[in-house]
């Protein structure tokens, strides 16, 4: 029997396990410190402290390992007098033993007070405490309170990705949001899905990925309909066109250049097989002569370079680039967001809107992927997206995935499934259903 744990041993770990990763030698220390703090706390608040990180933190002391990933979630209260789980003796704890070894920070469904979200953020704003990954998921964050944690990003920088997942603010929430992301060079990634975001919030979110590094956007399960979405999108489109357009001029200067290469060469070839007749027409073996003119040195002189040629020295590893800031989008998943003519008026609204996502498919060579489903295109505005993904197969461009409403003809759809496979479901924990 194989051992286990070594098959697969570099996939990435379930979300809501234990993620532990390599510290010091004193690790076991370090954790058991940390879960007596906790503990300390908790008893003075009259709290409990959560089952997932108390299992955590003494996993990790068994194997002595360090706890990067912590999550915390509210407990049912079943019986009369139980003790309820509250945030702020975790958060303290952090503080007080100075943990500086998390790395990932997940609240699930539990009621976030002002207070509670205004600790929180002074945790980001702790330069040495290197939070990467932050989700607060239904949570009951209103926009008031988004607005407080939005203050930190203007500090936090180790923060590149951020999950506000069902807290439903609405559009003033999602202006507060994106206020909070003016001059941030850091966030790569935003999540805003069921958050009852309407049309207002494509402009305000089009303006934010525009001005900063964010490149990976997921805002399923809104109500941004065909003109939000247009709005979204309108900048990286205007981008993809300018830039498709400076690619095709430099192709033709590169290919202008090729061909005076070649011409230039032909016609050195040529004058050096007549420059080398005429040698061999003065040199003659019973003059003991040499032979005359440049021929020979340049003989010796290739000679002389395929000698020179050793060993290539290894060129050192540079660091990546910082991420660009600009209208660039990598990953956009727009699924269930009213992109349909049912709205009085809008019988062509999907052509329309799928026409500007057909340019941004044509154009830009950054997009990954595009989430779409759920939303009652049509076979018009479907067939918009299948001529950009042929016209992206026919220049040699970057694949893209592609999720779209299975209410297309049988044609249209397995074409578009064909030519962008790959981009599964995105699964949530606790998932809502949208508001009608």
């Amino acid at each position: 029997m194989p051992k286990k744990g070594k098959k697969g041993g570099k996939k990435g770990k379930k979300k809501g396990g234990k993620k532990k990763a390599k510290g010091p030698a004193n690790a076991e220390d370090i954790i058991k410190r940390l879960l007596k703090c906790y503990e300390r706390n908790c008893a003075n608040t009259d709290s409990r402290m959560c089952p997932r990180i108390a299992a955590g933190l003494r996993g990790c002391m068994e194997n002595n390992a360090i706890l990067a990933q912590f999550i915390l979630e509210s407990v049912e209260i079943d019986k009369e007098g139980a003790l309820p789980v509250l945030i702020e003796p975790f958060l303290a704890a952090l503080r007080q033993e100075r943990y500086t070894f998390i790395r990932d920070l997940y609240v699930w469904k539990y009621p976030m007070s002002y207070e509670n979200t205004a600790t929180l953020a002074l945790l980001l704003e702790k330069p040495f405490y290197p939070i990467k990954y932050l989700e607060v998921m239904d949570c009951l964050l209103d926009a008031h309170r988004v607005e407080r944690l939005s203050r930190s990003f203007q500090i936090a920088e180790n923060l590149t990705k951020i999950s506000l997942d069902y807290n439903e603010f609405g559009d003033d929430g999602c202006e507060k949001f994106c206020n909070g992301l003016v001059n941030n060079t850091t966030m790569l990634s935003v999540s805003l899905c069921y958050c009852d975001l309407g049309v207002k919030s494509g402009t305000i979110l089009g303006k934010m990925i525009s001005t900063t590094a964010v490149r990976e956007l997921f805002i399923d399960g809104n109500n941004l309909e065909c003109e939000g979405a247009m709005e979204l999108i309108k900048l990286c489109v205007e981008q993809a066109e300018m830039e498709a357009l400076l690619r095709a001029e430099e192709a033709k200067k590169k290919l202008e250049e090729e061909e005076a290469t070649k011409t230039a060469v032909s016609i050195d070839a040529d004058s050096y097989d007549e420059f080398a007749k005429e040698n061999k027409l003065r040199y003659t073996p019973e003059s003991g002569g040499e032979q005359s003119g440049k021929a020979s040195d340049m003989e010796a002189s290739t000679d002389k370079k395929k000698k020179k040629k050793g060993k290539k020295k290894k060129k050192k590893k540079e660091p990546p680039p910082p991420p660009r800031i600009g209208p660039w989008i990598h990953k956009l998943h727009i699924a269930d967001n009213a992109i349909d003519n049912l709205a009085y008026g809008e019988k062509f609204a999907p052509v329309i809107c799928m026409r500007l996502f057909k340019k941004l498919l044509m154009h830009s060579d950054c997009v990954e992927e595009l989430d779409l489903e759920d939303n009652w295109i049509g076979d018009l505005a479907g067939r918009e997206i299948l001529e950009a993904l042929e016209h992206r197969k026919e220049e040699k461009m970057g694949g893209v995935k592609i999720r779209t409403t299975h209410k297309l003809s049988t044609d249209v759809f397995n074409s578009i499934v064909k030519l962008g496979s790959g981009l599964k479901k995105k699964k949530k924990k606790g998932k809502k259903k949208k508001k009608k």
